[in-house]
Formats: C-alpha cells, sequence, structure tokens
C-alpha cells in the first residue's frame, strides 16, 4: 500500500514496542539543557517509563527540538514559549488555551503550569494494513495492538492476467484476527513484477468476462478464508479506465454485498474530479456510491523517487479533505496518516531516497544528535545528518506535534476514521495518542 514500491523495504526495520497505557498529550519540546532526567523530574514521572513512551534507550541524550511526549495534562512552560506555540504545538486555538487556565493576558513565565484541555473522545473504525509474518508474532502483533484496531487489512493479495487470485502465505492471521475481536479484511493490490500495473488492472477490468471472474474470485477467496470484505488497492490506474472502474466496484459491491461482505478501496489523494489529472481515474463521487469505506491515501506528496520534503504536508491533506468530504459521505471516508519516514541523500544532482520505521528515524537522529526541525505550515518534523560516508541525508517522518494535528483533523471533518501502512511501523507514542483521543469502535 504505497506509491512506491521502495516503501516495502520498511518491513525489515520494524520495531515493535508494547504500549504503555498512559494516555498522555502533554507535548515538551526539547531545549538547550533538557535531559531525560530533568524533564522526568519536572513532570513527575519516572525516567524509564519516559524513555519507553518515546522510543529512546535509557541512557539517551536528547536533541534540540525533539518532541516528547508527558503523561497527564499538565505544561511547564519554557523560556522562550509562547501562547501561540503552546496552542500550536497541542492543536488548539490560543483562546482555547487561555480560557482553559483563567488568562487575561498572553504574558507567561518560564516555569509556569498551564493545563492542556483535550476534547471529548470521538468515536473511530480505525484499520491498518497488516503484512503477516510467522504465526506466532502474527499473534504477538495484534494482541498487542488489538486496543487501538478495529480492523486489519491483511497485505496482500494480487490478480494474475487471466484473474486468478494469487494466494499470499498471511498464516492464520485472518484466524487471529477474529479471535482478537478484529475484522480482517484481504487486500487486493494491481503489483505485478512490474511494480504497481495499469495495464494488468486495464486488461482486467477492461474487458467484461475477465472483470466477472476476478470478481467471482473474490468472492470465493472471502468465503473460503472467512474474511469481512476486500481492500482494493489499485494503484496508478489509466485515466481512459475511469469508467470501468467504476463498474468494477459497482459489480464488486454487487456480488458481495448480499452475504454481509464489505469494499473498501484505497484511492490517491484528490483536490477536484481531475486535480491531478493522473488521477482521473478514481471517480470518488461514483466511487463513493458503492464502497463501504474509502481509505485516503493522504500522503506521498514527497517520495524517495523525487526531491525532498513533508511526507503529508497539512494544507494537502485539508485540500484532499475538503474536496472528498463534498462528493462522499463523511461517514466512508479515512484519513491515511504515513506512520515511516523518508531519508533522501542530498547534496549531489540526483537524489535518492528510501524508507523506514518512524523508531529507527528516531534512533537516528538521537544517535547522531541532529537538531529536529519542525515546519510550522506543513505540521511536520525533520533533521538532517551527515552518514559514515560523507554524504548529507534530509529525513522527513511524523513525530507527537505532526500526529495529533491528523488525529484533530478527522474530528474537525468528522470522518469515520483512520489507518495507516503499516501495523508496527507506529512510533510508540502513536498508540498513546489515538486512546486519549478516541473510543476505538
Amino acid at each position: 500500500m504505497a506509491k512506491n514500491l521502495l516503501i516495502l523495504i520498511i518491513a525489515a526495520y520494524m520495531v515493535v514496542m508494547t504500549p504503555i497505557l498512559t494516555y498522555a498529550q502533554v507535548i515538551h519540546e526539547v531545549r538547550s539543557g533538557d535531559s531525560l532526567t530533568k524533564i522526568s523530574k519536572q513532570y513527575k514521572i519516572d525516567r524509564a517509563e519516559l524513555s519507553k513512551l518515546n522510543g529512546l534507550a535509557k541512557n539517551s541524550q536528547l536533541v534540540l527540538g525533539q518532541a516528547m511526549l508527558i503523561p497527564g495534562s499538565t505544561y511547564f512552560v519554557q523560556a522562550g514559549d509562547s501562547i501561540w506555540a503552546i496552542a500550536n504545538r497541542h492543536a488548539i486555538s490560543e483562546e482555547t488555551l487561555m480560557r482553559q487556565n483563567h488568562l487575561k493576558s498572553r504574558v507567561i513565565a518560564p516555569g509556569q503550569k498551564l493545563s492542556i484541555p483535550s476534547p471529548p473522545k470521538m468515536n473511530v473504525w480505525t484499520g491498518t494494513y497488516f503484512v503477516p509474518k510467522d504465526k506466532n508474532a502474527n499473534a504477538w502483533m495484534l494482541n498487542n495492538y488489538k486496543k487501538t484496531l478495529s480492523s486489519i487489512f491483511v497485505f496482500e493479495y494480487r490478480s494474475d492476467e487471466q484473474g486468478n487470485i494469487i494466494e499470499t502465505p498471511e498464516n492464520q492471521a485472518h484466524k487471529i484476527a477474529w479471535k482478537e475481536n478484529l475484522s480482517p479484511y484481504a487486500t487486493i493490490t494491481n503489483l505485478s513484477e512490474k511494480g504497481f500495473d495499469p495495464n494488468l488492472t486495464h486488461r482486467l477490468i477492461s474487458t467484461p468476462w475477465l472483470r466477472k471472474k476476478l470478481v467471482n474470485n473474490i468472492y470465493s477467496l472471502l468465503d473460503s478464508h472467512d474474511y469481512k470484505g476486500i481492500v482494493v488497492d489499485f494503484e496508478q490506474v489509466k485515466t481512459q479506465d475511469r469508467e470501468n472502474l467504476n463498474l468494477f466496484i459497482k459489480e464488486l459491491a454487487a456480488k458481495l454485498h448480499p452475504t454481509g461482505m464489505e469494499v473498501m478501496m484505497a484511492v490517491p489523494p484528490k483536490e477536484g474530479d481531475r486535480m491531478p489529472s493522473y488521477s482521473t481515474a478514481y471517480d470518488y463521487r461514483t466511487l463513493g456510491k458503492y464502497l463501504d469505506k474509502m481509505f485516503l491515501m493522504t500522503y506521498d506528496w514527497h517520495w524517495p523517487g523525487g526531491p525532498s520534503g513533508p511526507i503529508a504536508p497539512i494544507d494537502r491533506v485539508k485540500a484532499t479533505l475538503d474536496y472528498a468530504v463534498s462528493v462522499v459521505d463523511r461517514s466512508k471516508l479515512m484519513l491515511g496518516i504515513p506512520q515511516y519516514a523518508y531519508d533522501w541523500v542530498i547534496g549531489s544532482n540526483k537524489r535518492s531516497g528510501s524508507a523506514y520505521s518512524t523508531q529507527h528515524a528516531i534512533d537516528l537522529y538521537t544517535g547522531y544528535q541532529s537538531p529536529v526541525h519542525y515546519d510550522e505550515n506543513a505540521a511536520a518534523p525533520s533533521f538532517r545528518y551527515v552518514d559514515n560516508k560523507g554524504k548529507l541525508h534530509e529525513v522527513w517522518f511524523e513525530d507527537p506535534r505532526s500526529l495529533l494535528v491528523k488525529l484533530r483533523v478527522i474530528r474537525q471533518y468528522g470522518l469515520a476514521g483512520m489507518g495507516c501502512w503499516h501495523l508496527g511501523l507506529t512510533m510508540p507514542q502513536t498508540e498513546e495518542m489515538i486512546l486519549d483521543e478516541f473510543n476505538v469502535q
């Protein structure tokens, strides 16, 4: 589930961490002189707990600009803070922060305590792509993350040119999911040896008998494997296949819905029916009529094959949502949240990038002691480092500040929920923030 197959290397860096159920929502931005010991004493939290919550080794040295999640609702004002900066970091308005603390003035002092308000919890439906491992690893993963999940999307099944489904070794992932009260969905892609293959998609959905065969084979897969439904992840579909894609989803829904099976689809971000033009094939309005849920891939505005930059700049995310909610029922829309980092080698004519887990990004900036910079306009953090070969790298990723903004956007737009690529890549703070913001259905 990605724009580029490079993302599949993420699995090699997967770091699985058991969530700490502290339900934190205070974000402390590291300044000069900060340390784990100093922050843990100030906030009266065990140092080991603080380290684990933030994905840090016990003796990690903090870096300037790093965002630390703190249990509780009390924030200590730091030198250089302002009402605007504190409110913005916590995705609330200045007025809300001042009202919560009965402030008559915007003048604040270092060491002053402020109460950070949290809105009432919202009910959401969540799903995440799940790349199966062996049976024991599958069981461990699903058990440890089940509190933040409604479902999993087993990645991935694909079709050959004759409409036959190619099996994936999912090692009882669907059975384990049902035992954990999670609804398992099968993901079908248009991947071939060429990557995401628009020619394969064209053949399958433009040929009536092949389209019918694929629909029937999807039904048989779900029925035989006891899946709740299907997630269609056909990427880079040709403009000429717009009506064919609509027809495929319509016929698939007609086949699955009478038996209680569901149809979901991952779609690229759009800001208008034909904006951008290369995504014209994805007719949000028509597809939304037949889909049970639409997963908006609101990420990859910058990717490893292009110039470096924020993966999911918030202005582009909101522009996508503005269009989506104008043509699709909000109760069907899921916000796709990137839970990975992109690392570009820069400083030469040709830039190249790679993908890995957010936890690996944390390990890198603490290891290299690289200051973290936060782009307020994009609501995205980044850092730079020089590797052992002397090459300059630029890394964009997600941290508590950028994640909180996206979680509040779900509330702002009244969406059904969210999902991400993929389970196990999340930063350790993710689970705590989701549980603090939402009631996961």
